[in-house]
């Protein structure tokens, strides 16, 4: 896997596989992704903003598992250093995390749709 790489490729054949080459299947599940994301997100950086570390560390780890679910591995590693963050209510460096989180959102939709356009 490239050290850039946005999607554990394994997982993205798996989801392929489930949704038996159905692109409205796999843009459901994209957009519900995007969709809690960009509910969820927002809420998550208040809440580093505010230190509220248990608000940190319920968000982080839904997102984390959100992530998970759709192939991003290297974004659910993310979350999943933040959900110890509030866990351990050291919430130095937050931030940064947040910004390349953000650059991974960015990226999601094109990586996603450039994958599954392979596949069809």
């Amino acid at each position: 896997m490239p050290e850039d790489a946005l999607f554990n490729e394994a997982k993205l054949a798996e989801l392929h596989q489930i949704a038996n080459g159905n692109m409205d299947f796999l843009n459901k599940i994209a957009n519900t992704y995007i969709k809690q994301f960009e509910e969820k997100y927002p809420e998550l950086q208040a809440a580093v903003e505010s230190n509220d570390y248990s608000r940190v560390e319920q968000l982080a780890h839904l997102l984390k598992g959100a992530s998970y679910s759709v192939g991003l591995e290297q974004t659910a590693l993310l979350f999943h250093d933040l959900e110890v963050a509030g866990e351990n209510a050291h919430l130095e460096g937050a931030n940064e995390t947040l910004a390349t989180i953000e650059s991974h959102s960015q990226r999601f939709l094109v990586e996603w749709n450039h994958h599954f356009e392979q596949l069809t």
